[in-house]
């Protein structure tokens, strides 16, 4: 899954632009992408405090990461 594919599919169920970032952790009920090192993770941020839920060296799969996350929340 590429990020624009991402972008499209939470727009489809209409998740807030403000429930997720991409390249840096945002404040408070987001999940973020990063790429760090060499590596993709993922972070749920609540209460200003970030979690690594995934990481993987694959840009895809972080992303079908996000997209499973937002349907199980959903």
């Amino acid at each position: 899954m590429t990020r624009d594919e991402l972008i499209k599919l939470l727009k489809q169920m209409r998740i807030h632009q403000s429930s997720y970032s991409f390249d840096e952790i945002k404040n408070s009920e987001c999940i973020s992408v990063l790429k760090q090192k060499e590596e993709w993770r993922v972070y749920y941020t609540e209460r200003d405090k970030p979690e690594l839920l995934f990481s993987s060296k694959e840009e895809g799969d972080a992303y079908r990461f996000v997209a499973n996350q937002f349907e199980r929340w959903s």
